[in-house]
């Protein structure tokens, strides 16, 4: 490869331009970091938008030929998400001149970017694990012990994926002889489960924070800056529910596994103390409809709804950040009455959970339908029915709960200001495009990547609309009676326990045991060995100390006779010889 094409490489591919953005505010003055990534935020868009569908930047290695820019309707879509979203981030944390924070700000959008970019599995790796590497700096961002230990935790378990995930490409490729980045399937035509296939399923499954491999996401987002937690709740999660719909489009295990993880957040985030804690919770939920909606062959419902849910999401989360940027919590107990001094943070809240809950007229209801209609379609009763269930369940803890616990509920005494400029700007942005694209979805139905589906597909037929009004009804009926008769769990400082208590307490003390013993062992080891070593050294003490055989004063005489018999035998050596 010669200069020119070598640069071409790195300048024909947008995630490169905003690595270099990043790696940038590591040596520029701090004042005019925001700048600096905002430009080159929009650079590597000019590129994504110059860049016609197609395969770009391909290299020769070690004999294989690797696509690291592949540029179809369904990467497209998430690059262009992804660039909104690292923009409004960007506005977000306006004059933020934390140096780790800024070039993670920018090198993690960078590192998703690259791996929805990506045309072969060697690409992938590569920037599945540079995902996970900047990432950690916006857990570590806070700089405490509790952080630096739950950044480890969340370090361990995403290299871990990346350790699948490079497994499964060397079987893969040892299997099937080809690194490219397409579908795979869980099965061989005779319907085994493939081996190599699993170990890749795995991997994308602890990134995508299936059930019992999704504790990381409780343990870390929370923990991070009020920035920091925003940009995590976008990009990881993301990454790999689109490497899902990439390689395992209409995998059967997938609906399962979608349907249960829409379902069991709803009862750990109804009982949360910590609001920020709540829409991590509510990440696992919406990450549970793209699943199921990528299990059920419903790609166009999972990636739009993939978009959507960055959109809506990141506005509460930036919402919830601007009050604890106010209040300095984002507990529940120690929030309420904000409405009173922060009316215009209040009403964009309320604009993402309207969208977030699917409310028609919103982004949330144009997208989420995709998902409902699928399971329809399939006349997969039950999970229709599930999924409905949790669509109610996202009105009660997302919907709900955030807004009305954070503005109203009981009256905390605080009276803070309204949220800074650059947080109402970019918290204004995203509540437009929430209400935008729900009322107007032709912009975003015309990226999706099946054209020919969405073309029949109408999301305000008098069925929809009807439906979702009369889901939504109950769910606030629901949430109002409870709050009355007082059966809605009260907010009470608390730790709740999930499934890592299994790991984090009896693993823990299993893996004190396993210390134990093996220290115990080792000295039993050791001893045996120390004193087999002692014996030696005391025989040969023995023989060759002071007082030893050796050591013993010989006659002149002996010694002269000794001298003699060995003078005679090497002159005999000598003679033969």
């Amino acid at each position: 490869m010669n200069a020119s094409s070598f640069m071409s490489l790195f300048a024909d591919n947008p995630a490169v331009i905003l690595t270099v953005g990043g790696l940038m505010c590591l040596a520029i003055p701090r004042h005019l970091a925001s700048v600096v990534l905002l430009i080159a935020t929009a650079l590597s868009a000019i590129k994504l938008y110059t860049l016609g569908l197609g395969e770009y930047g391909a290299i020769s290695l070690f004999g294989e030929q690797l696509t690291t820019v592949r540029l179809d309707p369904m990467s497209r879509l998430f690059a262009i998400v992804f660039h909104i979203a690292a923009a409004l981030n960007i506005i977000y944390a306006w004059g933020q001149k934390d140096r780790a924070q800024n070039f993670a700000t920018l090198a993690y959008p960078a590192a998703a970017l690259g791996g929805v970019l990506a045309g072969d599995l060697i690409t992938l790796f590569f920037w599945w694990e540079m995902a996970a590497i900047t990432s950690v700096f916006l857990v570590w961002a806070p700089g405490t012990r509790v952080t630096y230990l739950s950044g480890m935790r969340y370090l361990s378990i995403q290299i871990l994926s990346g350790v699948l995930l490079l497994a499964g490409v060397v079987l893969t490729y040892r299997e099937t002889g080809s690194l490219a980045f397409d579908f795979i399937g869980l099965r061989d035509a005779n319907g085994v489960v493939k081996f190599s296939a699993l170990v890749m399923f795995l991997a994308f499954g602890i990134k995508s924070a299936f059930p019992l491999l999704h504790n990381w996401v409780q343990d870390s987002y929370p923990k991070s800056t009020i920035n920091g937690a925003i940009i995590l709740s976008i990009f990881t999660t993301k990454l790999a529910v689109y490497s899902l719909a990439r390689a395992f489009p209409g995998t059967n295990e997938l609906i399962y596994i979608g349907a249960v993880m829409t379902i069991f957040p709803i009862f750990f985030a109804l009982i949360e103390n910590d609001l920020r804690k709540v829409l991590t919770y509510s990440i696992n939920n919406q990450v549970g409809f793209m699943v199921c909606a990528i299990g059920l062959g419903a790609i166009n419902g999972a990636v739009g709804y993939a978009f959507g849910n960055i959109i809506f999401e990141g506005l509460l989360f930036m919402a919830l950040g601007a009050a604890m940027y106010r209040t300095g919590t984002s507990k529940a107990t120690e929030l309420g009455g904000l409405y009173r001094t922060m009316p215009i943070t209040m009403g964009l809240c309320i604009i993402g959970a309207l969208s977030i809950s699917a409310f028609p007229g919103t982004l949330g209801f144009v997208t989420k339908g995709l998902i409902i209609d699928g399971a329809a379609g399939a006349n997969l009763f039950w999970i229709w029915l599930t999924l409905l269930f949790a669509s109610a369940g996202v009105l009660e803890h997302a919907g709900i709960k955030i807004p009305y616990f954070t503005f109203f509920a009981h009256d905390s005494g605080k009276r803070p200001k309204d949220a800074p400029m650059g947080m109402m700007i970019a918290m204004g942005i995203a509540a437009v495009m929430c209400i935008g694209l729900g009322i107007h979805p032709d912009p975003l139905y015309a990226l999706l990547p099946d054209q020919e589906q969405i073309a029949n597909y109408h999301p305000y037929t008098a069925y929809h609309i009807v439906e979702q009004l009369q889901l939504l009804l109950w769910a606030v009926l629901a949430f109002a009676v409870l709050i009355l008769i007082k059966w809605y769990p009260a907010e009470v400082p608390s730790t709740n326990l999930d499934s890592d208590w299994f790991y984090r307490v009896p693993g823990r003390a299993f893996l004190g045991w396993v210390s134990g013993a093996s220290r115990a062992t080792w000295n039993a080891l050791w001893g045996i060995f120390a004193g087999r070593v002692h014996a030696i050294m005391a025989r040969i003490y023995a023989v060759h100390g002071p007082e030893g055989q050796l050591a013993r004063s010989w006659p002149i005489g002996f010694m002269a006779l000794w001298a003699a018999v060995l003078l005679a035998f090497v002159l005999i050596l000598s003679f033969l010889a």
